[in-house]
């Protein structure tokens, strides 16, 4: 018999067991089962479980089987006939329509303050986002002719709009809104179906033989929708009550409204709320005291830490079904990591979506899009990145996954020595010697370079961009490794919509941004079996009619606790208003319905806030908890107590190890290493002799002291050059033209390799390119003056005799130029100030470096027997700035002693304490190691 029954049910902790009854009270009144319909399928588990445990004794055959439970959007798409009204539109179509209409309109996307190409399909998004909002809020159901109706009813809205609207950008949002307003795009489809509906219980209704047909109907709404939404179902509604029984069951927070916003449409709610509120604190008195709790946490990891140990009690005081509310999913995310370590005894479920582009299948195929995009080829991080991701097949190159190990360790250090940033030629050329190991390399780098230059087309289908990745994928080894993962699985599903759009072309950038999108947009869905104790993540807006154990909810400060939703571009929380759309008001009232419900039907709980934010501005509890506990405010700042462990103090000293006498000391120093031993013993001891080194990365910056070897070898090769290819020319003008030009010459042939595999390098060259002219004019002073270059880049050593045998110093030593009266000059060039010179002039007895190459080229008479006189630095940066040492021969005479002390102290046993000032700690390797800060 047909009619329309409304019931009202409280949402406490019997809600569902009253729901199981009045299905199956529906279903003995009518003898037919009925369709149990939600408006969120997110209670159906839960409700079939009622069903299960309430189904009455004594049934019929025919109703022995549960109702068929199922949520509102799918019941509208198994509408029948709606698959004659075509083919829904994917996301990916919807996306490309708008996308392409804004690159073939440039001014339509510049309009909108949004126009490269990489940006346009996030614009693309938020302009169907901003349609289909205003399509839900608008259209009603259209039983007739559809595109009439459908272009009546926009014409209506656009121009009440236009009134309130005048920015360019709403104008431009409105032409698109009714171009995706088809039957093909959801919304307009859902309403598609509602009519579909509304026709078909009309023909029922007009022929008798037909009004049995239909099953009766429960619908059980849990949540309001937007007021356009739920005005077109109340008219499927209607219609369906006049052929069979409908059964409209909605909550009803009057005995559970926690605040006023639950009660919204009652003249006076003050006495309901204070009645319930007082119902809750005394039914929390006769609860143990650690039932509820609100826990006052002082930062991020705080919070994570707190979440994670109120899980823990709650598990062990018995609680095997906990919720974990994600209102803050950062914290949620920090306690879902330490929830692993529980172990596979707990199983963690995620509902609220982890993003397939944070996964590490979805990283992998990335970084082949990065290896890939760039025709010169990519950086070396990029390229090191690739290499070093698990889902290659390493068979595919003829070598194994141990062999491919050590390959790349190799790789990583070359490209680190060699200071290569990027480019196939630059890697090339930093392999360019010929063992197995490089030649291995090398191959692997050419086959990827020949894949890489595949994707170098100028325009493409999206198809064929799409085959080209499978294929790379199958090349590499990768997809078979993909598609044994879970999350590679999803990846490679994911990308199946492409191939919808065959023949649609593209620039390579254009997919590769849609790639990007796509992998942005998906989700990634756990297979991870339920143990008998487990965790499920989820938001605010799920907890509906769904019961657990005890349930966590993080993120419950005045920041996060109610949550803002943005509105989609232009659209304000008054406009969506006048456009008839959910405001930020309603979605107030929904989660204080929500989180009334979630704690007056539960008993055992935790909330945890944050007293102080990301930027260390300082946080309150939400203004919810504030007003219910105004009362209470004691019990807003309860902390979890950690249970105590007891720990044996153990005094510790600044370490200061000295050596063994049976040491194997080595037979030589250079200057650079006693300059670490008179800066810091500890630092000597750790970097010099037990050889611990910080592993170099591959930094973004040009490496300086590869700029000064650069700069060496080009001055070597200059001057060398003078001495086997003399310039007769006594012209002063002509003969600083040639010099020039020949420095030019000879410097840019060193340049030019680096030039060619990485353009940071070009500041460098600029740099030395201005000073060269300044650098001559100097070498034709030196000339006039009687100087000459006579050697350079060479090695000079001499030996000390020290009591525990003798140790050679030895160092190259940049340039030694020679004067007929003068003798002889030691010249160490310096790519810094002269102010930093004169530094290191001031600190020569902790850094002789200087005065141990004029002492090594005096001892063995190296220049034509003539003496070293002088000692000087040169700035290869400056004008006039040459920096020379003061009373060489002193220095000469004093430095032996100096050193033979120092190394018998080192190797006698003295303590090598960490010693160095802070400028030097600053930058120390060791400074991990010494720890020195705890001891000053």
């Amino acid at each position: 018999m047909p009619y329309f029954k409304h019931h009202l049910l409280t949402p406490d902790e019997q809600v569902l067991d009253t729901l199981a009854d009045l299905v199956w009270t529906v279903t003995k009144e009518e003898q037919r089962s009925p369709l149990v319909i939600l408006s969120t399928s997110g209670p159906a588990y839960s409700l079939r479980q009622a069903l299960e445990k309430h189904r009455p004794p004594g049934l019929p055959s025919n109703l022995m089987f549960l109702p068929r439970v199922l949520g509102l959007a799918q019941w509208l798409k198994e509408t029948p006939g709606l698959r004659a009204e075509g083919i829904q539109k994917t996301d990916l179509e919807r996306w490309y329509e708008v996308y392409r209409a804004l690159s073939d309109r440039p001014q339509l996307s510049s309009l909108l303050m949004d126009s490269s190409d990489a940006s346009k399909w996030s614009l693309a998004k938020k302009i169907i986002e901003v349609c289909d909002l205003l399509s839900d809020a608008t259209l009603g159901v259209f039983d007739e002719v559809l595109e009439s109706a459908l272009s009546d009813a926009i014409a209506e809205v656009y121009q009440g709009a236009s009134k309130q609207i005048v920015e360019v950008e709403a104008r431009i949002v409105l032409a698109f809104w009714e171009n995706l307003s088809s039957a093909q795009d959801p919304i307009v489809r859902q309403r598609r179906a509602m009519g579909l509906r509304i026709a078909e219980l009309k023909n029922a209704n007009a022929d008798v033989q037909h009004t049995n047909t239909h099953f009766p109907i429960i619908f059980i709404q849990t949540a309001q929708a937007s007021p356009g939404f739920e005005k077109a179902l109340e008219q499927v509604w209607q219609a369906h009550a006049s052929v069979t029984a409908f059964h409209h069951c909605s909550l009803n927070y009057s005995n559970v409204a926690l605040w006023p916003e639950c009660l919204s449409e009652v003249d006076d709610s003050k006495p309901m709320i204070q009645k319930n509120r007082d119902h809750f604190f005394e039914s929390g008195k006769h609860l143990s005291q650690s039932d509820r709790r609100i826990l006052k946490a002082q930062d991020f990891e705080d919070a994570a830490w707190q979440g994670a140990g109120a899980i823990e009690k709650l598990l062990q005081d018995g609680h095997q079904h906990i919720a974990l509310i994600a209102q803050d999913r950062l914290v949620a995310r920090r306690m879902r990591a330490l929830l692993a370590r529980f172990g596979d005894g707990l199983s963690v479920h995620d509902e609220t979506g982890w993003k397939l582009s944070t996964t590490r299948a979805a990283a992998s195929v990335m970084s082949w899009m990065d290896v890939v995009h760039h025709p010169a080829g990519p950086s070396s991080v990029e390229l090191i990145d690739f290499l070093k991701n698990p889902y290659i097949d390493w068979s595919t190159f003829g070598i194994t996954h141990d062999q491919a190990s050590d390959c790349l360790t190799f790789l990583e250090q070359r490209l680190i020595e060699g200071d290569v940033r990027g480019t196939w030629s630059g890697f090339i050329l930093a392999l360019d010697s010929d063992n197995d190991e490089t030649n291995t390399l090398v191959s692997i780098i050419r086959k990827l370079k020949n894949q890489s230059n595949r994707w170098q087309a100028a325009s493409n289908s999206c198809l064929a961009w799409l085959d080209l990745l499978e294929q790379d994928l199958i090349d590499l080894g990768m997809s078979s490794s993909l598609s044994q993962d879970i999350a590679g699985q999803q990846l490679l599903a994911s990308l199946s919509p492409m191939r919808l759009l065959r023949h649609h072309p593209m620039k390579q950038v254009e997919w590769l941004s849609l790639l990007s999108s796509m992998l942005e947009d998906a989700s990634y869905i756990e297979s991870n079996p339920r143990q008998s104790a487990s965790v499920t993540i989820l938001p605010l807006s799920a907890t509906r009619l769904r019961r657990f154990d005890a349930w966590v909810m993080v993120g419950c400060d005045d920041t996060q606790l109610p949550s803002l939703s943005d509105s989609p571009m232009f659209l304000s929380a008054q406009l969506k208003k006048l456009l008839g759309c959910k405001t930020q008001e309603a979605e107030f009232i929904q989660q204080a319905m929500d989180l009334s419900q979630l704690m007056r039907s539960h008993q055992h709980w935790r909330m945890i806030w944050q007293s102080v934010g990301t930027t260390g501005e300082p946080r309150q509890p939400s203004p919810w908890l504030q007003r219910l506990y105004v009362r209470h405010p004691e019990l807003l700042k309860d902390k979890l107590e950690v249970p105590t462990t007891s720990y044996e103090a153990m005094p510790i000293s600044q370490p200061k190890p000295s050596l063994p006498e049976d040491f194997v000391k080595p037979t030589s120093i250079s200057p650079s290493a006693y300059r670490a031993l008179r800066e810091c013993p500890y630092r000597y001891y750790v970097t010099r002799l037990l050889g611990l080194k910080e592993r170099s990365g591959l930094e973004a910056e040009v490496d300086l002291s590869l700029v000064g070897k650069t700069l060496h070898a080009a001055l070597y090769d200059f001057y060398h050059g003078l001495k086997t290819q003399a310039l007769e020319n006594d012209n002063i003008y002509e003969r600083t033209k040639l010099l020039k030009k020949r420095l030019y010459a000879i410097s840019h042939k060193h340049f030019k390799p680096l030039l060619e595999v990485d353009g940071r390098w070009l500041a460098a060259w600029i740099e030395w390119e201005t000073l060269i002219p300044s650098w001559i004019d100097w070498h034709i002073q030196r000339e006039q003056s009687g100087w000459v270059f006579h050697d350079g880049e060479k090695q000079v050593s001499f030996d000390l005799q020290t009591r525990f045998g003798d140790i050679r110093v030895s160092g190259f030593v940049d340039r030694l130029d020679i004067h007929p009266q003068e003798g002889v000059e030691v010249i160490d060039y310096k790519f810094s100030s002269k102010n930093s010179i004169t530094k290191k002039k001031n600190n020569l007895q902790d850094d002789p470096q200087l005065v141990i190459y004029a002492k090594a080229v005096n001892e063995h008479d190296m220049v034509n027997r003539q003496p070293t006189t002088t000692a000087s630095w040169i700035s290869v940066k400056e004008d006039d700035s040459r920096v020379e040492v003061d009373d060489l021969q002193s220095e000469m005479k004093e430095l032996p002693a100096q050193m033979i002390a120092d190394i018998e102290s080192l190797w006698g046993g003295s303590p090598m304490a960490a010693s160095a000032p802070d400028s030097i700690c600053q930058y120390c390797q060791a400074r991990g190691i010494c720890r020195k800060g705890m001891w000053s």
